[in-house]
């Protein structure tokens, strides 16, 4: 029993420093935010930051696989419904946006700091956490290609096309420079299936063509 209480209570101050991290890093940034900052908000000692985290670059890595975590556990509770490529596709590129629109810290956090040192060199651990989703969706993709449901496709090109619109209208949106209008999660959903359904507008079939020809 005083061992559950234990776990329960790190848990809950492990919670507490990455929810207190997330608001400093929207607030003030990654790089002005620091461990005093996070510390204060959080109401953790010191002690309790470092021995969860290491350093505040731990912090930038586990948050970012908790916000990613977040947005995949999302999304994949709307897949579970979605047994058609057409449906699929469009709640994926919806999703996307809806999220971000729901969740704006964390969505931002996300765009702001993949390319960010600290995330990028963490790289392995964070496929190692998150990977598993990925594989799933293309798996799900491939056997959507194979039943001629889906354009089939080089698999590097299918999220560039699916997602790739969604996420530079996110990228402008994260800094500052447009705003995610309602319904414009459906313009994009419109678009990124018209260009992966089986019957996709010749640019888009050229890929599949040079995919089947090979080299």
């Amino acid at each position: 029993m005083e061992r559950k209480r234990r776990s329960a209570t790190g848990e809950q101050s492990r919670r507490a420093i990455l929810d207190a991290a997330l608001e400093c890093f929207s607030r003030l940034g990654w790089a002005a935010t620091t461990i005093e900052d996070i510390r204060k908000v959080s109401g953790a000692s010191v002690g309790s930051v470092y021995h969860h985290f290491g350093a505040k670059e731990g912090i930038a890595v586990a948050l970012y696989i908790d916000c990613l975590r977040l947005h995949q556990e999302s999304l994949r509770t709307r897949l579970e419904k979605k047994h058609d490529a057409e449906d699929f596709v469009r709640a994926v590129v919806t999703h996307h946006i809806a999220w971000s629109r729901e969740h704006p810290e964390a969505a931002r956090y996300l765009l702001r700091m993949r390319r960010e040192e600290a995330v990028a060199a963490a790289g392995p651990e964070i496929q190692s956490a998150t990977g598993d989703f990925v594989r799933e969706g293309f798996s799900r993709m491939k056997a959507f290609a194979q039943a001629g449901e889906l354009l089939a496709l080089p698999p590097s090109a299918y999220m560039p096309l699916m997602l790739g619109p969604a996420q530079e209208l996110l990228r402008g949106w994260a800094g500052g420079h447009v705003e995610l209008k309602p319904g414009i999660e459906k313009v994009f959903a419109d678009a990124a299936w018209r260009c992966l359904r089986p019957d996709a507008p010749p640019a888009t079939q050229t890929l599949s063509h040079a995919r089947r020809k090979g080299p």
